[in-house]
């Protein structure tokens, strides 16, 4: 077992010496001066954070079984055989502000999200879109076009959720989704070889490549706008004004 304590001490006596060794003294008393002083300088560790445990709501399943969700839920990750690599497991507990804020959205209000780190903050707003695509899928009325925007600050930010977005729909291809930002090129073959670059260390071999649901080039956008989109708030601005960009919302429907 990982013991911090050790680690910290470990840490702090191969950095000691390390520094005694460079900066070295012939006289042995100032020697043991310095090496005392090290040790009260270099660290005042290590410090223990311990984290709460947030009260638990339902899962996904029991929402399903209330009718709150739709029950297409079940059919997202089927096809993983590990369990563990679902990102929405069903069977498993949402923490109970994560199931107040599904119940919150679904009912058609607002819902600022206030949480701890690791709370699982993401999940309170994406399971109410993605059961959204879903009450589409069962109507029958889910095509191209937007119908959830992403906004974050940095792209940095939007590509890290886009990996869970990936994991997610790997195997669902009627939800589409996309990055439209200002490393997102023009053409199809361009993106494609950004794309392939960036993902050849993924773990996962299915994602090494595009999915079928997932755009990438602005043309492929604009062409079929994707059901999720992922942005800022400055190309945002862009999209909106800028002749012939503001076609990817054209098919838009984002009054939910």
């Amino acid at each position: 077992m990982f013991d911090p304590v050790r680690a910290s001490n470990n840490i702090k006596d191969e950095f000691i010496s390390y520094i005694s060794t460079s900066f070295s003294f012939s006289d042995l008393g100032l020697r043991r001066q310095f090496e005392e002083q090290l040790k009260s300088i270099i660290s005042k560790g290590p410090y223990l954070e311990t984290n709460d445990v947030f009260v638990s709501g339902k899962s996904i399943k029991e929402l399903i079984d209330e009718g709150i969700l739709s029950p297409l839920f079940e059919e997202l990750e089927k096809n993983k055989i590990n369990k563990e690599k679902r990102i929405l497991p069903i069977d498993r507990p949402l923490y109970f502000h994560q199931e107040k804020s599904i119940r919150t959205i679904v009912g058609g209000n607002n819902a600022v999200i206030s949480t701890g780190t690791g709370s699982g903050k993401t999940n309170c707003f994406l399971i109410p879109v993605i059961n959204e695509l879903l009450r589409e899928k069962e109507a029958g009325t889910l095509g191209p076009g937007v119908r959830a925007l992403f906004i974050y600050p940095m792209n940095a930010l939007a590509n890290d959720q886009l990996k869970n977005i990936r994991k997610l729909l790997m195997d669902y291809e009627d939800i589409t989704f996309g990055v439209y930002n200002g490393g997102t090129e023009y053409e199809e073959d361009d993106a494609l070889k950004v794309y392939e670059s960036m993902f050849a260390n993924e773990p996962i071999e299915k994602l090494r490549h595009p999915l079928k649901n997932e755009l990438l080039s602005r043309s492929q956008m604009k062409k079929t706008p994707p059901n999720i989109l992922f942005t800022n708030y400055a190309m945002l601005e862009h999209l909106l004004f800028r002749p012939n960009d503001d076609t990817i919302f054209s098919k838009s429907d984002l009054n939910t």
